[in-house]
């Protein structure tokens, strides 16, 4: 007996074997240890198999390498993002009890990772799926708000334990662009409000008026197609816009072509509660890019009617302050965008120079000067 203690290893002197680390028993039953994608340590029942504790340790293992496990507990990426749309649907209540509320992002995000435990997700797989799904910065950061807003409230409900969203930087977005019809009858340049217009009577000459308040209001288009008669007041020319995009009442003068589409737009529908009576997106949107076709005008939105009715107010000589006024623009760092179509103005105001000559302005300056002395 003594023999055979002597000859086995001494306490701290045995080594496991490599395979057989991470699996340990426990009465009866086998277990594994091993740390998943984000560190945490998880334990595993198997069995009463040693060997298949063993070829279980090693596929958990793998998966984690290779991002393939999943812990089945923890809540779904769907359950986050319900919560998520819950929110906003009780704010959205609160803020347009007159409206109806649309996910938007949240439903397109809620199906990128089905039957995902949220707290599996990393933030490469959202900067991955986020670039694969969108072509302009814009949609990018709109939708990483999104699934980043879900993961924040889960965190506040306690149902994760980090945000990954937060770790995707935003994109730099490109708000520079000012599209706007030219009204030009060059050989080198057409007239795209002429073709817009001849469009819009082969194929929908009642929506003339909808186009014509556009571009003499700078109206948005969920602020036109969602204007009510009772915020419209043609006696003092003036709309009122209900908690627009910069959250409080606004107003917008109007004039004598705005006025004459609002009364062309009543006589078409005189019982209608809206101003437009088709405020469908989808049934808006169906004209609209029929009539762009027929138009054969590339690369315009209906927003660019706003840019337009902007672009028209400098390009005539408007101080850009008040035309930030009048596109209600929260900073006047956004109208600049605008000021370069004034150029031809500067332009112009150097131009009244070319008739000094060398010789007068001389004897100019010198007269000038002499004056001032006096």
């Amino acid at each position: 007996m003594k023999g055979n203690r002597s000859s086995q290893p001494k306490r701290g002197q045995w080594k496991k074997d490599r395979s057989e680390r991470g699996v340990f028993r426990r009465g009866k039953t086998w277990y594994i240890r091993f740390s998943d994608g984000g560190g945490k340590v998880r334990v595993e029942a198997v069995g009463p198999s040693k060997a298949l504790a063993i070829k279980v340790c090693a596929k958990r293992r793998t998966e984690v390498a290779e991002r393939r496990f999943f812990p089945a507990s923890g809540v779904s990426i769907e359950e986050i993002v319900d919560d998520a749309i819950q929110r906003a649907r009780d704010r959205f209540k609160i803020n347009h009890p007159d409206k109806q509320f649309k996910p938007g992002n949240y439903e397109i995000v809620k199906g990128w990772f089905p039957k995902r435990a949220a707290d599996s997700l990393t933030s490469s797989e959202i900067a991955e799926k986020l670039s694969g799904h969108s072509e302009v910065p814009a949609t990018f950061n709109r939708f990483r708000v999104a699934i980043s807003h879900a993961f924040k409230i889960a965190l506040e409900n306690k149902k994760v334990t980090e945000n990954p969203g937060r770790l995707v930087r935003m994109q730099k977005e490109n708000n520079e662009r000012v599209r706007y019809l030219n009204q030009f009858s060059l050989p080198c340049m057409k007239n795209e409000e002429s073709q817009l217009r001849e469009a819009l009577g082969n194929l929908y000459p009642d929506k003339e008026p909808e186009i014509d308040l556009a571009l003499h209001t700078g109206i948005r288009w969920s602020e036109q197609y969602g204007l009510r008669w009772p915020n419209v007041d043609l006696a003092r020319n003036d709309i009122k816009v209900v908690r627009p995009k910069g959250g409080k009442d606004q107003h917008i003068p109007i004039n004598a072509k705005a006025r004459r589409a609002l009364q062309d737009l009543k006589a078409l529908a005189p019982k209608s509660e809206f101003v437009c009576p088709a405020n469908d997106y989808h049934q808006h949107r169906g004209w609209w890019l029929a009539v762009l076709k027929a138009a054969a005008l590339g690369d315009f939105h209906w927003h660019d009617l706003r840019h337009t009715f902007a672009s028209r107010l400098v390009m005539s000589g408007v101080d850009i302050f008040t035309v930030c006024r009048l596109m209600r623009h929260q900073n006047v760092q956004t109208t600049m965008r605008y000021t370069h179509l004034a150029d031809k103005h500067l332009a112009a105001a150097v131009g009244r120079l070319e008739g000094v000559t060398t010789g007068d302005t001389t004897r100019g300056a010198s007269r000038n000067h002499t004056t001032y002395l006096q």
